[in-house]
């Protein structure tokens, strides 16, 4: 065993933080385990330097693999964590709004290619039969602790954008990174892969390449890297379906504070 490899045991899976997987010296087995006590930066305060840079550097890698080749399943997403390298290698946040919507079911804001529903930030849009609402947003200058070097900071500002969405499809979906965008005007920001690893390094759920049985409902966050004038331009989020259709929907955010 390399002697500056991490002692066995439990760690942050690098291809799934919310859950532990276990490491026996070399190799990650395939032994897992729901997140115990301690949170995120105790796993990493113990680690070596190089080791608690390489969880964000394998999850971009991960994610990056993963679009160029389509959805994977859960043994091809257990097999990738298992070849991945060892384990593990404050923000200033401003909340604009919090919801919790109804759950109706307006017809009249499910997308067609004959209607596209735009919504305020207590409504809800369906596409492609997933329903999405907004709970909050918030701008963040930095996400994550800069400390270890697993956070990220904004060119401009984050936003920051927590959200649901219920699967009603008789099928499980695999949400893709381009499922969520950011319109200004004739604008359209991708979220920030930077931001979306800081987010899963602190410990937040996202959307990247989540899987969504049917009648579930998932909660995560999203973010955008976004000049500060914007916040003043009326951000709309979109929600476009899976796949290649053109269907989509938005809801406004509501006004933010830089």
């Amino acid at each position: 065993m390399n002697s500056s490899s991490p002692d066995p045991g439990w760690y942050p899976d690098p291809r799934k933080p919310t859950r532990d997987r276990y490491w026996d010296g070399s190799q990650w087995t395939d032994q897992t385990r729901k997140k115990q006590g301690g949170g995120f930066r105790a796993a990493y305060s113990r680690l070596p330097r190089w080791a608690q840079i390489a969880i964000p550097i394998v999850a971009i890698l991960v994610v990056v693999g993963a679009v160029a080749g389509g959805g994977e399943s859960d043994n091809a997403k257990d097999n990738t964590a298992s070849k991945s390298g060892a384990p593990g290698t404050k923000a200033d946040a401003k909340t604009a709004a919090s919801s919790e919507p109804d759950e109706g079911n307006d017809p009249s804001e499910n997308a067609s290619d004959s209607n596209t529903p735009s919504v305020g930030p207590h409504g809800s849009v369906e596409v492609d039969t997933l329903r999405w609402r907004l709970r909050n947003a918030q701008t963040m200058k930095s996400i994550g602790d800069q400390q270890y070097g697993l956070g990220s900071k904004a060119n401009g500002v984050y936003i920051v954008a927590e959200l649901s969405v219920k699967n009603n499809k008789s099928e499980s979906v695999t949400l893709t990174p381009d499922v969520v965008s950011l319109v200004v005007g004739d604008k359209t920001y991708s979220t920030d892969s930077n931001a979306e690893t800081a987010l899963i390094g602190s410990g937040a759920s996202t959307f990247l390449l989540e899987d969504l049985g049917p009648d579930v409902t998932l909660t995560g966050k999203t973010a955008f890297d976004v000049a500060p004038a914007v916040l003043n331009q009326h951000p709309q989020l979109r929600f476009n379906e899976l796949g290649y259709g053109s269907t989509h929907a938005y809801i406004a955010l509501p006004p933010l504070a830089g």
